[in-house]
């Protein structure tokens, strides 16, 4: 009998031990388990914390991408105020240098008058010859103005021109930035 509960303690016992293995094993198991969530969990929170300074820098890079923008469009609206300007003038100056153009056919037709009232008589050529330096002196100071218009226009439009290279390049830095981003 005292074999029988000998053996039986030693079975007993092995059974014993066969469960402690077994919960060893699923123990481990859970353990590597947690161990891939603690690592995941700090994965996770390593890209969170890297996509929370994404979104800080983009934040900053669009709020300045808007700034220059809005600088962009200032002078845009700038360039637009002084081409408009600009074209306006040259246009008024166009039409001025059409009236001095007629007045100077007028000057010119009043100089044939004087040509064939040349051949008419002496006083009618002192008379004419007064009207004609008049109308030559009038003729110079229209071609003076004339010359100081074109060179006013002349000038806008190399301002225009620069103003309007500017306007590109800062266009093209603009597109650049865009692009970029």
């Amino acid at each position: 009998m005292k074999r029988l509960l000998i053996t039986l303690l030693v079975l007993i016992s092995l059974g014993l031990c066969a469960v402690c293995v077994q919960q060893w094993r699923r123990e481990d198991r859970y353990r590597s388990h947690i161990t891939d969530l603690v690592k995941r969990l700090e994965a996770e929170n390593r890209a969170k914390v890297e996509a929370l300074r994404k979104v800080r820098e983009y934040e900053k890079e669009i709020a300045r991408l808007t700034e220059i923008r809005a600088e962009v469009e200032a002078k845009l609206v700038e360039v637009t105020r002084d081409y408009n300007d600009l074209s306006a003038d040259s246009i008024a100056r166009g039409i001025t240098i059409a009236i001095y153009m007629r007045e100077l056919r007028q000057v010119q037709a009043g100089f044939e008058a004087a040509q064939l009232a040349l051949g008419q008589g002496s006083s009618a050529i002192e008379e004419r010859n007064t009207a004609v330096s008049a109308q030559n002196s009038a003729i110079e100071k229209q071609n003076e103005l004339l010359k100081q218009v074109a060179g006013q226009r002349d000038d806008a439009i190399a301002k225009l021109n620069a103003r309007t290279r500017e306007f590109n390049e800062l266009v093209e830095k603009y597109n650049k930035l865009a692009k970029e981003r």
